[in-house]
């Protein structure tokens, strides 16, 4: 072995052995280390324990009452109770189909943008009256057939309201694009009488949709609406009764009634073909009133100055139920009612309708009270002539 050689394996050897040495030495205090963290550990745990133990849970609430009572109040989500009560005391106003439904459209439209009452007639909804449209008769113009792929068929078909985004229904939009605007979310909700579906209220708004709780409100409105005139067909609301102890008011005697023809037999029950536009038949009605006060076996003997108080109700009720049969009729026939008021013909247009509301009202209304006055007739010329008893035209 030369001398470079020696050298050269001697100094790799010293140099193995100082960095062996050096690895032990650093491995030794890396356990120091360790111990002494843990040893730190240990002791900062039992720290944080005291001061777990000092911590004052009351302070601590009464702070945050005191940030969350500086915060405002949350904004509300939709329409309050408060609101949906107001409208309820407005629906309820009605006395008529036609007012129920007028109240109902006007009330909604204070929620959504625009809303308009839409008529189910055989196999078409027609518009008959609008909030938030302009002009406001342009949605008499609208007949929507219920076979066209609409959200009015939807709703027809299915009986529940439905709510959505018009871009999802062309259908629509082309359908009622006499309405003009640019609504972008709709609600569509059906309006039930007794069992029947008779209309459907269409609502829509420049929003992306309605919102769900006004959706909600305005599906109680309706259901409200639709349980009102059917009340009205069958209890009348009266005024509040006066206290027993004081002597009933004299009542005028029974209007004379108004000039019409000459009075003939009952007319026969007209049969429903589907076109009807009164919603109630005589059977139903009779089924409504099963304890129907009985005809007097006697002639009536001549009005009295004065009514007692169950008379005064009977003529009342029977005011009321001649303004709903009549009403009823002009709602569902309102482009006739004008035609025929023009021509001086209701009577010849209406016939069926008028002849068996005539007859709805016959079952309904006491013999005694029908044999002393025109109620039906009167509002025949009231309702549907607009007060010129010509226009009903023969009879």
């Amino acid at each position: 072995m030369t001398l470079q050689e020696d050298l050269k394996a001697k100094a790799l050897a010293l140099i193995s052995q100082q960095m062996a040495n050096w690895v032990v030495d650093i491995q030794r205090q890396i356990s120091d280390h360790q111990g002494n963290l843990v040893r730190a550990l240990d002791e900062l745990n039992e720290s944080v324990a005291r001061y777990d133990e000092k911590i004052n849970e009351g302070d601590i609430e009464m702070a945050m009452a005191e940030v969350v009572a500086t915060m405002p109040p949350p904004a509300p989500v939709g329409p309050g109770f408060d609101q949906l009560k107001a409208s309820i005391a407005a629906v309820d106003k009605g006395t008529s189909l036609s007012e129920v439904l007028t109240h109902l459209v006007n009330e909604v439209s204070k929620y959504v943008d625009r809303a308009a009452m839409f008529i189910v007639k055989g196999p078409s909804a027609i518009g008959w009256y609008a909030r938030g449209v302009e002009p406001a008769d342009v949605v008499k113009q609208v007949n929507v057939p219920l076979n066209a792929d609409t959200v009015l068929r939807n709703v027809n078909n299915s009986r529940h309201a439905l709510r959505g985004s018009l871009q999802h229904s062309p259908g629509t939009m082309q359908a009622l694009a006499r309405l003009g605007g640019s609504p972008q979310a709709v609600l569509a909700v059906p309006l039930i009488l007794r069992d029947k579906l008779a209309a459907i209220l269409y609502c829509d708004t420049q929003q992306e949709e309605v919102p769900g709780p006004v959706a909600d409100l305005v599906e109680i409105l309706v259901g409200y609406a639709g349980k009102t005139i059917d009340m009205l067909s069958l209890a009348p609301k009266t005024g509040p009764s006066a206290p027993t102890a004081a002597p009933a008011p004299a009542a005028p005697a029974p209007r004379a009634a108004a000039p019409r023809p000459a009075a003939a037999a009952p007319p026969a029950v007209v049969q429903d073909t589907g076109g009807s536009t009164v919603m109630f038949n005589a059977q139903q009605i009779r089924s409504m009133n099963p304890a129907a006060t009985p005809a007097r076996a006697a002639a009536a003997p001549p009005p009295l100055p004065a009514m007692s108080p169950e008379e005064t109700k009977q003529h009342e009720d029977a005011k009321r139920f001649a303004r709903l049969v009549v009403s009823e009729i002009k709602l569902y026939n309102e482009a006739k009612v004008n035609e025929g008021r023009r021509n001086k013909d209701i009577y010849e247009r209406l016939k069926e309708d008028i002849e068996r509301g005539r007859q709805m009202y016959a079952d309904r209304v006491a013999a005694n009270v029908r044999d002393s006055t025109n109620y039906f007739y009167d509002e025949l010329v009231r309702i549907l002539a607009g007060g010129d008893q010509s226009a009903l035209g023969p009879m």
